[in-house]
């Protein structure tokens, strides 16, 4: 006796109709992911710079002795920033320049803490993070303040 089996497969129909769905989540997805990109490289440069800061300040106390956190190139810190000893000229840490669409600034291109960790130089400080879009809306940016005591503080939108 023979048997029949019925074919597995799709349609070309029904594939042209899943490829034309994606097509359109895709469509729809594809501005909020953006968004959320330049959302995401802000808080992750806000949150390095911060926890750089706490650390150099903890490092003078530490040791006794100034550090600074210089900017690479000036204000922009998006170029980057390195965390010296005063003393010796030794390095502590480096934060190499961020390739992501982003503008970040600051007030001065120098901050020194001191033995007791209070900032000597540069302060009052302050950073300004915003995307380059042009239309980036204020969830998206943040502004970190650096008072005299050392003490960082940061927030949602601009400085």
């Amino acid at each position: 006796m023979v048997t029949l089996r019925g074919q597995a497969g799709f349609t070309a129909t029904e594939l042209l109709v899943v490829i034309a769905i994606v097509g359109i989540i895709a469509a729809v997805a594809i501005p909020s992911m953006s968004g959320l990109l330049a959302s995401q490289a802000v808080r992750s440069a806000s949150y390095d710079i911060t926890a750089d800061l706490t650390y150099a300040r903890a490092e003078a106390i530490a040791r006794g002795t100034n550090v600074s956190v210089t900017g690479a190139s000036t204000t922009d810190y998006k170029q980057g920033w390195t965390i010296t000893e005063a003393a010796g000229g030794t390095t502590l840490r480096t934060q190499a320049a961020r390739s992501n669409k982003i503008t970040f600034t600051a007030n001065a291109n120098v901050y020194t803490f001191d033995k007791t960790g209070r900032v000597v130089a540069g302060a009052p400080a302050q950073w300004e993070i915003v995307p380059s879009d042009s239309g980036a809306q204020g969830h998206q940016m943040r502004c970190i303040k650096l008072d005299p005591s050392g003490r960082t503080r940061t927030w949602e939108g601009t400085c």
